[in-house]
């Protein structure tokens, strides 16, 4: 209740600010969260090993402060989502790559979209939902049933629907109606499903869900990646779809096709490290 109370209260807050004030105190915010040292030596590790630098290095340290602060202008983006028309969200963010999704569901199978935590992942979704389409993304229950409805009517409000972890069954359904089901691939988020794959040079435990799925339900899948490139302005590419080999065994499968994806996940880290808000350990040392 009081974690539920909390949210409505920040949005209420948040709305009544113009963005530019809205920024201003997401970034300090940020700021301080950051000097905290919470969170902070999982997102330098992130850094460091992109990077191939020192985690104590001076550019490991003023990237991590960059991330924490974009990280804060997207929690204000999301709280703002309800009063952003979707005119006003396709202005925002310049979507490139929609024939690529397009000509993904002409095949019947629905589209596996596969993307990181790197930059407003909850616009990118929403973008692609205010063009009109069945758009569906996994996240965790939260204990709160009130909390939960919080953040589904925020996504739903540009036609973003919601898929918890613990119903991941209905994907199918989902795809069978040739919908789109978004899945981030950097981050196991139920802490079960990860396997390790070499990343940027390292072990990392990774997920192979999007692909599993796209395997078992015939659909195509596709990356998805948004970045910020004005102060108020995103950038968000739809790629082409990936080529799945679908001969052999399953565990062949999986190791064959992440081979293809890890690549393009690595390239668009690596050109927007200081929007990669991943603050969890995914490294086996």
């Amino acid at each position: 209740m009081f974690t539920y109370i909390g949210y409505r209260l920040l949005e209420l807050f948040v709305i009544l600010l113009p963005y530019p004030l809205a920024y201003i105190i997401a970034s300090e915010g940020a700021r301080l969260w950051f000097a905290t040292g919470s969170n902070v030596n999982y997102i330098k590790k992130n850094i460091s090993i992109v990077l191939k630098k020192d985690i104590d290095d001076p550019e490991v340290h003023r990237i991590a402060k960059k991330i924490f602060i974009n990280w804060g202008k997207n929690i204000a983006d999301f709280l703002k989502h309800k009063v952003v028309s979707g005119e006003k969200l396709k202005q925002r963010v310049k979507l490139e790559g929609l024939e690529n999704l397009r000509k993904g569901l002409e095949k019947g199978r629905g589209v596996v979209i596969f993307s990181c935590h790197i930059g407003n992942f909850e616009w990118a979704a929403s973008r692609i939902g205010v063009e009109g389409y069945n758009i569906w993304g996994v996240f965790l229950f939260r204990k709160s049933e009130r909390t939960n409805k919080f953040f589904e009517s925020n996504r739903l409000s540009k036609g973003f629907l919601t898929i918890y972890t613990n119903r991941l069954h209905h994907i199918f359904r989902h795809l069978k109606n040739n919908e789109i089901v978004a899945v981030p691939l950097d981050w196991d988020s139920t802490g079960k499903a990860a396997r390790p794959f070499d990343f940027f040079g390292r072990k990392a435990g990774l997920p192979t869900g999007a692909l599993q799925i796209a395997l078992r339900s015939g659909a195509v899948l596709i990356p998805c990646f948004i970045w910020r490139d004005g102060k108020y302005t995103h950038h968000q590419v739809i790629g082409e779809p990936v080529e799945l080999e679908l001969s052999g065994e399953k565990e062949d499968l999986i190791e064959k096709n992440m081979k293809k994806i890890i690549p393009i996940m690595e390239k668009y880290i690596r050109e927007h490290i200081v929007e990669w808000e991943l603050f969890h350990n995914i490294w086996i040392d």
